[in-house]
């Protein structure tokens, strides 16, 4: 099944693999691509995949988890971005941009140093360890940052695709950003219609979604989910598969066409050696959606053998390939060979 076309919003896939967004670190200083950053996206583009989500842009500036993160925040530089959308589109694939804010999650302290920058989550809470080091704490978002929040990913959807001229755009709900830090309660522990049940921590979440579908009918939308704040196996803390697959079933309600699963404050599995690790979690979230939207799976997905398990089985539709598409951009042919 791993060569059979599939559609996404009315779009022709040629393949049920999916180029998962990858931080290459390599954007310019105004958050646009740099000569690495295309050369980067040319290596990837000759994989053959039939889906590209391109790496997390920040919304803002204070959206930013490092400084050399890629930013939607401005159509001068959306319009910059083209040259990477161009180069996926000239393949015969479809290519997402994912948007995000990382809110209290700070990979390089460098931001602190940027103009602009202002560090704000749903509850003061810090998620890293560049906090102790910098003697400063997340600021608490007030009512109407949240609503100019809202705002802001609307803004930078539409440019994406507008000006950026990518096909449709990922909202990033996972690995501990400021979506997935509303969604868990470890970091939420606010009081008001953002907190304090599952489904008000999931209302950011909600608001985004249904504001980007208002804005852009008719182009694929994608939420990568942080499923839960622990890996399948390890021990349960915080936000569980129970409250997730509620909240999946209200994207599709929302019209997502697309959910990608991932974990949330764990992470993305970095440091596992297992295979198909997030595996439960999309399967499970599949069979509560069913048909109504694209389920796919990401994490150790390394080979054609279970990639193509996880097809048939009815686990998800697509599969993402993150670490092995940097390694090896002829794996595609590869898995074709043993298929």
């Amino acid at each position: 099944m791993i060569f059979e076309p599939i559609e996404l919003k009315d779009r022709l896939l040629k393949n049920r693999v999916v180029s998962a967004p990858l931080a290459s670190s390599s954007s310019n200083e105004d958050g646009s691509p740099s000569e690495r950053s295309l050369e980067i996206y040319r290596r990837f583009a000759s994989s053959g995949a039939g889906l590209f989500i391109v790496e997390h842009h920040a919304v803002t500036v204070s959206g930013r988890t490092r400084p050399a993160q890629f930013l939607a925040d401005s159509d001068e530089t959306a319009k910059k971005h083209s040259a990477i959308s161009s180069i996926l589109k000239s393949g015969n694939a479809l290519c997402l941009a994912q948007i995000n804010h990382a809110g209290a999650k700070i990979a390089d302290p460098g931001v602190f140093d940027m103009e602009g920058y202002r560090p704000i989550s749903p509850s003061g809470i810090p998620v890293g360890d560049q906090w102790e080091k910098s003697g400063r704490r997340p600021e608490t978002m007030t009512r109407s940052e949240i609503r100019r929040t809202v705002e802001d990913f609307v803004s930078a959807a539409v440019r994406m695709v507008r000006v950026g001229g990518y096909d449709g755009v990922q909202i990033h709900a996972s690995h501990g950003y400021l979506i997935g830090q509303f969604l868990s309660p470890l970091t939420n522990r606010r009081d008001d219609e953002y907190g304090g049940t599952d489904r008000k921590r999931a209302r950011l979440l909600y608001e985004i979604t249904d504001a980007v579908r208002q804005s852009l009918k008719d182009v694929p939308i994608s939420v990568r989910l942080g499923a839960a704040d622990f890996i399948p196996g390890d021990k349960p803390l915080g936000l569980s598969l129970d409250e997730t697959v509620p909240v999946a079933r209200e994207l599709v309600s929302l019209g997502v066409d697309m959910i990608g699963i991932s974990g949330n404050l764990c992470g993305y599995g970095l440091d596992r050696t297992d295979s198909a690790y997030f595996a439960p979690y999309a399967e499970r979230i599949k069979a509560s959606v069913g048909t109504s939207v694209l389920v796919e799976c990401t994490g150790g997905i390394r080979d054609a053998v279970t990639a193509d398990r996880m097809l048939r089985d009815g686990v998800c539709d697509l599969v993402g390939v993150g670490r092995l598409m940097l390694r090896d951009q002829g794996f595609l042919a590869g898995w074709k060979e043993s298929c």
